[in-house]
C-alpha cells in the first residue's frame, strides 16, 4: 500500500489535480470568511495544507465544529484552525466541508 502511494504522488496529473483541488477550497474559503468578519480574519496556506485564521481564541471554535457539526479540525499558533483534508477530496467533500462550516460559524456563540 505504502508503494502505491508513493508511486502516485510523483505524477504530474495527480499533483496538479491536487493544487487545482486546493485553490478552488481556498477560494470558497476567502469567499466564505467575508460573511463573519467578527469572527475569521483570512485564510492561508497553500494547496490542501491550508488553515483559516480567527479574530479569538481558536480551539472553543474547534470543539464546536466537532461536536455539533461533524468537521475535524485542530486548532494551530496564531488563533488558527488547520484545514487539512485527504488528497483524495472532491468538490462533493468540499461543499459539504464549505456547508457544516458556514452552519458552525452561523450556530457559534464566544
Amino acid at each position: 500500500a505504502v508503494g502505491a502511494v508513493l508511486d502516485v504522488i510523483p505524477d504530474e496529473a495527480f499533483l496538479a489535480e491536487v493544487r487545482a483541488k486546493g485553490d478552488r477550497l481556498k477560494a470558497r474559503i476567502e469567499q466564505f470568511i467575508g460573511n463573519y468578519p467578527e469572527l475569521f480574519e483570512g485564510v492561508r496556506g497553500r494547496g490542501l495544507f491550508l488553515g483559516i485564521k480567527l479574530k479569538i481564541e481558536p480551539r472553543p471554535f474547534v470543539a464546536h465544529l466537532r461536536d455539533n457539526h461533524g468537521v475535524l479540525t485542530v486548532a494551530a499558533g496564531d488563533n488558527v484552525v488547520r484545514v487539512l483534508p485527504p488528497l483524495v477530496i472532491d468538490d462533493s467533500h468540499i461543499d459539504e466541508f464549505m456547508e457544516k462550516l458556514s452552519a458552525g460559524a452561523q450556530s457559534y456563540q464566544p
